[in-house]
């Protein structure tokens, strides 16, 4: 576990690191901010996404279903017509996994993005802000299944 641990932080450290550097280009880069709710028991949480210190959109995990909601998914929102669109990757345990907001007029909704987890795993997801190649990217953030 504590390997796998290691591998992550190294992971997020180079990804958080690249997302700097192809944003280092705009000034935008620097005004991307993000907070992250508590997780509460069955694993969900929500990131905020603010832009210039204005709400810009929203990631949401769902550990469990809940009502229409789908349980081990998540989707992000795009609150602002700012330009800018919302992007959450999961990068563990399963990669490949990512909602986006990407050419949608604001505000929009993502669909879920779905795949059934064991009870009880570990998920890391990272936000960003995204406009045309350009990711200004948060740390992958943690919840469960």
């Amino acid at each position: 576990m504590r390997s796998r641990v290691a591998s992550f932080l190294a992971a997020s450290v180079l990804v958080g690191g690249t997302s700097l550097t192809l944003g280092a280009t705009d000034a935008a880069a620097a005004d991307f901010t993000f907070s992250k709710s508590s997780v509460s028991a069955d694993g969900s949480f929500k990131v905020e996404v603010y832009y210039g210190g204005d709400h810009a959109g929203t990631m949401e995990w769902n550990g469990d279903p809940s009502g229409s909601q789908p349980g081990d998914a998540f989707r992000v929102v795009d609150w602002s017509a700012d330009g800018f669109g919302i992007e959450a990757r999961m990068v563990d345990p399963t990669t490949g996994r990512y909602a986006t907001t990407r050419g949608e007029p604001s505000v929009y909704y993502s669909g879920w993005s779905t795949g059934n987890l064991a009870e009880g795993t570990e998920v890391f997801i990272q936000v960003c802000g995204i406009k045309g190649t350009g990711s200004w990217c948060s740390i992958a953030y943690e919840g469960h299944a």
